[in-house]
């Protein structure tokens, strides 16, 4: 049985299941997240309203899912279920439920911040909602003025084979930041977007899953996101899928492109590129340029 404080939150738990049995829903994770609650400082009323909103059709949530957004009496809420992987090892053990816990947080602060981006006229803009989420996290640390979101409550816990994360801000924080968001240059969001989205593309490359990051590296191209490391894993990307005509083509411009802004090691790898692809005098001439720049460093 799972405890509660007093009789009117086990009430309250009880309507919520009986809500969400209704509604034909999967509970597991609703269980979980009602006995983490319990663990938080809100107050009964608090909790049986989030666990009402879970399972209601109106908030067109599933009570399977493991991330909420929700609003309520002048303030928003997000709420972050991860489940932590286990290890029989303890120290390395420790350290798994540390990271589950510190991405749960994470990963609720960013909602917050996705959820004044809901009202954002030009979401249709970007591919990839997490790095939206980060891109404006970060914006919003870098102005000099404090985090504008900052929580009223943070909390992050670990039970059982579950992390938990909740924070809770006004509502009318979140809408004024979304209006400040709607009017930023668009210049200032694509950069911070593609910062924070370069990463991803990295990760694919890294792991040899080169189609997938050809995709993202052509957002970063379609956003005039000029570096010369993006484009050079681009080409490299193109070399390995079959295409080195098209890798050779890649690397050459960005050479002739970007070279005020290139290393002598950039230089190299764009000429490597070209010799991998057939192009022998291209990347002698690109050796030569790297040298060059190697003695000015």
């Amino acid at each position: 049985m799972i405890f509660k404080r007093n009789s009117f939150a086990l009430l309250a738990s009880f309507a919520a299941f009986l809500l969400c049995q209704r509604a034909g829903g999967e509970t597991k994770n609703v269980e979980i997240l009602e006995e983490l609650l319990g663990q938080t400082p809100l107050s009964a009323a608090e909790q049986k309203n989030i666990l009402d909103a879970i399972c209601t059709k109106n908030a067109r949530q599933s009570p399977s899912q493991t991330e909420w957004v929700l609003s309520g009496d002048g303030k928003v809420y997000a709420l972050v279920l991860l489940p932590v992987p286990q290890d029989q090892r303890a120290t390395l053990q420790v350290r798994l439920e540390e990271m589950a816990r510190t991405n749960a947080s994470l990963r609720a602060h960013r909602l917050l911040y996705l959820r004044a981006w809901s009202g954002v006229g030009r979401k249709t803009r970007y591919g990839n909602e997490d790095s939206v989420a980060e891109a404006l996290t970060e914006w919003d640390k870098g102005r000099g003025e404090g985090e504008r979101l900052k929580p009223d409550l943070s909390v992050a816990v670990i039970s059982k084979d579950w992390a938990f994360a909740l924070v809770r801000t006004l509502e009318e924080s979140v809408n004024a930041l979304g209006t400040q968001i709607d009017t930023m240059p668009e210049d200032v969001l694509d950069t911070a977007y593609c910062a924070a989205l370069y990463p991803k593309a990295k990760e694919f490359f890294e792991q040899e899953r080169y189609d997938e990051a050809l995709i993202v590296y052509r957002e970063l191209h379609d956003l005039r996101w000029a570096r010369p490391a993006a484009y050079l894993d681009a080409a490299e990307c193109l070399l390995r899928t079959g295409d080195p005509k098209s890798a050779a083509c890649l690397a050459a411009e960005t050479a002739a492109e970007l070279d005020d802004v290139m290393d002598h090691r950039m230089l190299r790898r764009a000429g490597d590129i070209l010799l991998d692809a057939g192009e022998a005098v291209t990347a002698e001439r690109l050796y030569r340029r790297a040298v060059e720049k190697l003695r000015q460093e």
